[in-house]
């Protein structure tokens, strides 16, 4: 798919007012969010957010600078007017931080990935059902680069308008075939996430007595899901390989060598598991003290966690 939109960076609260002012009177518009230290919720921030709009038959995606001296809450409005659907993928990631940290609840919000799922699909991340139904690849190259630092390369704009232009196509795409990707955030989900213990919106893992036959993800136990484990697997056996970004951006896609093997032990081969869900998962682990950060910014397991995966790893 060759596509033409225009991208305007905004960082400054002039710019922001206006954008807020001329979303209010499009039908539908996608949002994505990029975010730095995410595995924290006291060191969580949001570095940018995305907005992908139609506007007089043009497509355009607005990318504003949330770390710039600006208020992000002027986009209250627009984000929480009922008269225009916000298009989200994994709406549990991006919704839930527009509440936590500035008390904004997006609504009424169509999750594309949420839609995907509903429709059967087991290939659900940005990337794939992108890729399947639009013929559009997406160049991933920058998910790991540091969202924070200034001035942002135009790789990372690109990056970040793309997505943003993608869940809107997708969008569009899945309302022709009549998908259904309602979503409402619930009271107290902002603070649920930033609490123990802590479950994405993929399926719960429950608990588990003996190994469970290759591809049918074996429950995780002790309140983990079947996505955690796979990532304190790979944590376990590889330490001190991934970042938490890294490790967040590859897993969905690099299901090679021995993570790709504990990926398709634990998951089964044709699960999928998008970005925002592995920060949720990652993040989790972090706060529930199975995992830790190193001071060179690297994921290990410590004692308590390589003794949950020596427990629940299939055979």
């Amino acid at each position: 798919m060759r596509l033409d939109y225009r991208i305007t960076f905004i960082n400054d609260q002039p710019r922001l007012l206006a954008l807020s002012e001329g979303l209010g009177s499009v039908s539908a518009f996608a949002l994505d969010i990029e975010t730095i230290n995410w595995w924290s919720p006291g060191a969580e921030r949001v570095a940018l957010i995305q907005l992908a709009y139609r506007a007089g038959g043009e497509l355009r995606v607005a990318v504003v600078d949330t770390l710039a001296p600006l208020d992000p809450t002027a986009l209250r409005r627009p984000l929480e007017l009922d008269t225009a659907t916000k298009v989200i993928h994994n709406a549990a990631f991006d919704a839930v931080r527009l509440a936590r940290h500035y008390q904004i609840s997006a609504a009424p919000v169509h999750d594309t990935m949420l839609a995907a799922r509903r429709g059967g699909e087991r290939r659900y991340s940005l990337k794939a059902q992108a890729e399947q139904h639009l013929n559009l690849p997406l160049d991933k190259e920058a998910r790991q680069s540091d969202w924070g630092q200034r001035p942002l390369h135009p790789k990372q704009l690109s990056y970040a308008a793309l997505d943003a232009v993608a869940a809107l196509l997708l969008y569009e795409h899945q309302v022709c075939r009549g998908l259904r990707g309602d979503y409402r955030l619930r009271a107290g989900a902002a603070n649920e996430q930033a609490a123990l213990p802590l479950s994405s919106s993929l399926p719960h893992a429950g608990r588990v007595e003996e190994a469970t036959p290759v591809g049918q993800g074996p429950p995780a136990g002790d309140d983990l899901s079947a996505a955690s484990l796979a990532l304190l697997g790979i944590i376990t056996e590889l330490p001190s390989r991934y970042g938490p970004d890294q490790l967040a951006a590859s897993v969905g896609d690099d299901r090679v060598g021995l993570a790709g093997w504990i990926i398709d032990r634990v998951l089964g081969r044709d699960a999928d598991l998008d970005e925002s869900s592995a920060k949720m998962e990652i993040a989790g682990l972090c706060r529930r003290g199975l995992v830790r950060i190193t001071p060179t910014r690297r994921l290990e397991a410590n004692e308590s966690g390589r003794g949950v995966w020596q427990r629940y790893k299939p055979l």
